[in-house]
């Protein structure tokens, strides 16, 4: 097996076993492409309700205003990572 694949492996078990809300959104539109277990969890929607949808767009970030403001920052700093 390939270091990435080996790599990849452990992103996964980390991703899907870590005890705090994870979701990873696509860069420029800031839609939702996964979300782990816990998260799915806490807010009550499955990962395909969750998938394409805006991270503004969901319960947990009630203040689309300010959800929107925050994130057109980070892209402006570039401070998510993998871009």
């Amino acid at each position: 097996m390939s270091d990435i694949r080996n790599s990849e492996i452990r992103y996964r078990r980390l991703f899907e076993s870590a005890q705090d809300g994870i979701l990873i959104l696509d860069g420029e539109s800031g839609e939702i492409t996964d979300a782990n277990p816990y998260i799915i969890d806490s807010l009550g929607y499955s990962l395909d309700e969750l998938k394409g949808r805006q991270l503004w767009e969901i319960g947990a970030f009630v203040d689309v205003k300010d959800s929107k403001k925050a994130f057109e920052e980070l892209k402006r700093e570039k401070i998510y990572p993998l871009q």
